[in-house]
């Protein structure tokens, strides 16, 4: 069975002004696009979701247990997480790489497994080659193609077609709509809204804004990228 996100009165630690407190449930299956101006603390809400920063107060719990109380090894098997920059500075080679996702989400390590995860990732040519000696957006498409073999449950995308070219978005767009109809939460930090409103799988959208401008807003239902564009313009 799938585990659902849940966060009650949650305050994350960083920016001062903040943006109140936040309480939501992600049923298993479902998107939540995150979306704001720089330095409203959209990156900061994705790093408390997966327990890398604490909240200032409030809980985030994923499948009824505690994120926070988790050891990074039981995070592992929840949750994959995926920054706006890929790693850099290792000698890992790509199969390397899909083989410590899916040992770290306790699934499997065999060939013809890692095989599958990165021919569905669509980094299966790059098999052999240092993570190193990739371009940026080639290795960022093998961090997500890394998180999709490692989780089941939940990934956690903070602006993760920040190097990739309009193919790479869009096939990135799609990934993320295979992992929902597979049952994958997704919680998706962008600012490319009309992206994410055309590939047509976002049935959350979150709009981080500071209390004086009218706080945060979560629809229980999808809604079009332009009325996120006209409340983070400030205009209701």
């Amino acid at each position: 069975m799938k585990a659902g996100l849940d966060c009650s009165s949650l305050t994350l630690c960083h920016p001062t002004e903040g943006v109140g407190a936040l309480s939501f449930s992600l049923p298993p299956g479902s998107a939540m696009v995150v979306v704001g101006r720089n330095g409203t603390g959209k990156s900061t809400l994705l790093k408390t979701l997966a327990g890398l920063l604490p909240p200032k107060a409030g809980s985030v719990n994923l499948g009824g247990a505690s994120v926070a109380a988790m050891r990074p090894r039981q995070r592992a098997r929840k949750l994959a997480f995926v920054s706006s920059t890929p790693p850099r500075g290792t000698a890992l080679t790509v199969r390397d790489v899909m083989e410590l996702a899916l040992e770290a989400g306790g699934h499997p390590v065999e060939a013809s497994r890692v095989e599958q995860a990165m021919q569905s990732g669509g980094v299966q040519r790059w098999a052999q080659m240092p993570l190193d000696t990739l371009s940026d957006g080639m290795a960022q498409r093998v961090m997500l193609a890394r998180a999709a073999a490692q989780s089941d449950t939940l990934i956690l995308l903070d602006e993760p077609t920040a190097f990739l070219d309009v193919v790479g978005r869009q096939e990135v767009m799609a990934d993320v709509g295979q992992w929902r109809e597979a049952g994958k939460t997704v919680v998706l930090a962008t600012h490319d809204l009309d992206a994410v409103h055309e590939s047509g799988w976002a049935d959350r959208w979150m709009v981080m804004r500071p209390p004086s401008e009218g706080g945060v807003l979560l629809p229980e239902e999808a809604f079009t990228s332009g009325a996120a564009k006209a409340l983070l313009m400030g205009k209701d």
